[in-house]
């Protein structure tokens, strides 16, 4: 099976649109192009229509903000489900509850990606989020919300994804010159390409139970391990040279702002973990996926196919990058 196939054969298509939130972000718009390639109506929730202009015109623009609750309730009418995934942003619990509130009123399932302490009661939820809140300070906002989301009346979905494959990206000129300077211990990674085919078959079909659901690659990878996929894929040597400080600067010159200062942080914790992939983790992942998921070694190779393509990198602007749009 392909990775763009429906793997319910079965299931028929909602009436009405699905809303996607963070449509123009790495989660969203994988979700966004999963959800299209199944053939269903898409809705999605942007401040401003120019920052979609290349999706099909048949994609519903619903436009407000997340601080502004009633533009969500109104891009909400008449939509069957909602996908939600939490902004880098100081505000990101009134976000969250802004969208949650609405979703409730709305009567409709929110799916959502991020960061959750996941288990079968509150309690245990409870004592994981304590654990992870005095490993991930910066994080304990991200796990009070998402636990509002799974207690919320909307039959909620949360998945659970590893480490983004797509975030070694920021490093390219690096990797092109022969290292990898982001700290990695060893931890499950995923495509967010498989994260937006797990979120479309979530929002589709109504037969995925409630809950959280890890999102894993076939293997937790090291450092080293993807040091050793990119030699592979780009055809020479790679060095994994963690570097805490060139670190620092990628994260700036890619987004800056508070999801620049999110990865560092977030990568400092990566770069001591060591934590290996369940068979549990992998079955949650290809249940929701109908199939395998995609490996680092197949990602790899297709982004250095398309980097070497392109010719050798555009030096980078001086000066850091203003404050991307939240992904």
């Amino acid at each position: 099976m392909n990775k763009t196939s429906q793997p319910m054969s079965a299931l028929a298509l909602p009436s009405r649109p699905i809303l996607v939130a963070g449509a123009t972000g790495a989660i969203g718009s994988q979700v966004v192009r999963a959800l299209l390639a199944r053939g269903a109506q898409v809705r999605v929730f942007v401040r401003s229509p120019e920052k979609v202009h290349d999706l099909p015109p048949e994609v519903e623009r619903a436009v407000g903000t997340l601080e502004d609750r009633e533009s969500i309730v109104q891009a909400l009418k008449g939509s069957h489900a909602a996908f939600y995934v939490s902004p880098h942003d100081e505000r990101e619990e009134q976000f969250a509850e802004h969208f949650v509130s609405a979703c409730e009123g709305a009567g409709v399932r929110l799916v959502f990606s991020g960061v959750h302490a996941s288990g079968t009661n509150r309690l245990s939820r409870f004592m994981q989020r304590t654990i992870f809140g005095l490993l991930m300070p910066h994080y304990q906002p991200k796990l009070r919300l998402a636990e509002r989301v799974r207690t919320s009346h909307t039959n909620p979905v949360l998945l659970m994804p590893g480490n983004y494959f797509q975030m070694d990206e920021v490093c390219r000129e690096e990797l092109l010159a022969g290292r990898y300077p982001l700290p990695l211990g060893r931890i499950p990674r995923v495509d967010t390409r498989d994260v937006g085919e797990a979120a479309a078959r979530a929002l589709l079909d109504a037969s995925v139970k409630s809950g959280g659901y890890a999102l894993v690659g076939p293997e937790s990878l090291s450092g080293e391990d993807t040091a050793v996929h990119w030699s592979a894929a780009l055809g020479q040597p790679v060095q994994y040279a963690p570097n805490l400080a060139e670190m620092d600067a990628l994260f700036v010159r890619a987004y800056g702002g508070r999801k620049a200062l999110d990865c560092q942080k977030s990568y400092r914790l990566v770069g001591k973990v060591k934590m290996g992939t369940s068979a549990a983790d992998l079955r949650q992942t290809t249940f929701l996926l109908g199939c395998p998921p995609r490996s680092f070694a197949e990602y790899a190779q297709e982004v250095a196919a398309g980097w070497q393509a392109a010719g050798p990198p555009v030096p980078p602007h001086a000066g850091p990058r203003l404050p991307s749009a939240a992904s």
